[in-house]
């Protein structure tokens, strides 16, 4: 991403490891520190790797209907619609699946040590989240032995939230990215999509997906809700440009479930501004 000398730049890790960065122009040192402080304060509100975390606790209060604060439920409501908009392919209820997949610890632990047993057979069904989960004012109810993970879905809600912060910034939480403003340049920002290839946007989200990022021997985390399984898909990476970091993540792991074949006409019917893939076998399109 272009920077300039005045811009106020702070890059660190979160979500597991992941390279995250705030460039915002016209900021002070205040502003950006605390977007990377509220950053980490959601990551352990909502992790699914600390017990005590709400989301956890959430999920462990599985059956009856309970209190949940404005940020979980604005989220549960963010994963039905990002269902909705995937027709069902991005289904934030594929924890259950995704533990029996093998990613049931960090995923810096899961390369370390990979699960001793992955199930490979009789694949856990993953149900329809409109079915399991109702969210209202203040409260929640997930179905009994069910469990939610929030995923990129919340990275790139929490992108677009710190970003409408600023008036000229641009926010990057592990790959999903939002731009607002002209950049340092009054041009715009420029961002890199999977192929290597950079692109100006301006008030523009971008994510990537794919199987070969958060991978281990045996799986990887994408999730095909309609198998149960870690998605058999031929591509290898996508990223997707659209009018929010939100929607660009949803479109991109939705394109990863329906294979590189179909992914330029469903895009363009979900409103995708542009995208490039990478394909297992190394080949490009765009």
């Amino acid at each position: 991403m272009n920077t300039a000398d005045d811009d106020i730049r702070h890059v660190f890790t979160a979500f597991g490891g992941a390279r995250c960065a705030v460039i915002a122009c016209g900021a002070s040192e205040a502003d950006v520190s605390a977007v990377v402080a509220d950053t980490y304060a959601l990551e352990q509100r909502l992790t699914r790797f600390d017990p005590s975390s709400e989301l956890s606790r959430f999920n462990a209060d599985a059956g009856p209907r309970v209190h949940v604060s404005a940020l979980l439920g604005e989220l549960l409501r963010v994963c039905i619609d990002a269902y909705e908009l995937s027709d069902g392919l991005v289904n934030a209820a594929c924890l259950p699946a995704l533990i029996d997949a093998g990613y049931d610890r960090s995923i810096t632990e899961v390369r370390r040590r990979p699960a001793v047993t992955v199930r490979t057979s009789e694949w856990r069904e993953v149900p329809p989240l409109p079915g399991v989960l109702e969210v209202g004012d203040g409260w929640a109810r997930l179905a009994p032995r069910c469990a939610i993970d929030l995923g990129g879905v919340g990275k790139g809600w929490l992108a677009d939230r710190l970003c409408e912060r600023f008036g000229n910034a641009v926010v990057n939480l592990g790959g999903d990215v939002r731009t607002r403003g002209a950049g340092p340049a009054g041009e715009g920002w420029t961002v890199s999509l999977c192929d290597g290839s950079p692109v100006v946007v301006r008030d523009a989200g971008l994510a990537t997906s794919g199987t070969s990022g958060r991978r281990w021997p045996g799986g990887h985390h994408l999730i095909d809700p309609r198998t149960g399984r870690p998605a058999r898909t031929g591509i290898a990476a996508i990223s997707v440009i659209a009018e929010t970091a939100l929607r660009a993540e949803v479109l991109a792991k939705g394109a990863c479930m329906v294979g590189a074949p179909a992914a330029a006409g469903w895009l363009a019917a979900r409103g995708a501004a542009r995208y490039a893939l990478v394909t297992s076998t190394g080949a490009l399109a765009a």
